[in-house]
C-alpha cells in the first residue's frame, strides 16, 4: 500500500512538472513574441521592452498556473497572488538583471539575451511557486 501511495504521489509531481513546462512554454512564448513586438517594431528599449513583457507574462503565468498546475496550498488566494506576484517581481528583477548582463557584457543579442533569461528565471519560478505560493 506504501508503494502504491509513492508512486501516484510520483505520479503526481510528474504530472504537475509536465503541466508547468507546458505553462512555461506559453508563457515564455508571449514573453518573447511581446518582448519582439515591442524592442523591434516599436523600437522599445531592450530593458523597458523585457520588463513589459515579463510583466504581462507573470500574469498570464500566474492564471494558468492556478488554474491547471497548483492546486491551491494552505494560503488564501489573496496570499498566493500577494506571495505569487512578490516572487515573480523578484524574477522580473533577475530577468532584467540576466539580460543587461547578457547585452552589455557578453555582448549577446537582446533576443538571445531575452530567451537565455527566460530559461534561468523558469527554475527559480518552479521552485518558488511550489515551495512558497502554492504550497499545501
Amino acid at each position: 500500500m506504501k508503494n502504491t501511495y509513492s508512486s501516484l504521489s510520483k505520479q503526481k509531481e510528474v504530472v504537475q512538472i509536465v503541466r508547468f513546462l507546458i505553462v512555461g512554454v506559453v508563457s515564455a512564448i508571449f514573453d518573447l513574441a511581446l518582448f519582439i513586438l515591442l524592442n523591434d517594431y516599436f523600437k522599445v528599449n531592450y530593458l523597458m521592452a523585457g520588463f513589459v513583457s515579463t510583466s504581462f507574462a507573470i500574469l498570464l503565468n500566474y492564471y494558468i498556473s492556478k488554474k491547471w498546475v497548483f492546486s491551491s496550498g494552505k494560503y488564501s488566494s489573496r496570499v498566493e497572488f500577494i506571495a505569487f506576484m512578490v516572487f515573480s517581481g523578484i524574477g522580473v528583477i533577475l530577468n532584467s538583471i540576466l539580460i543587461w548582463l547578457f547585452v552589455e557584457h557578453l555582448l549577446l543579442e537582446p533576443k538571445t539575451s531575452k530567451i537565455l533569461a527566460i530559461g534561468i528565471v523558469a527554475i527559480f519560478n518552479f521552485v518558488t511557486k511550489k515551495l512558497f505560493v502554492f504550497k499545501g
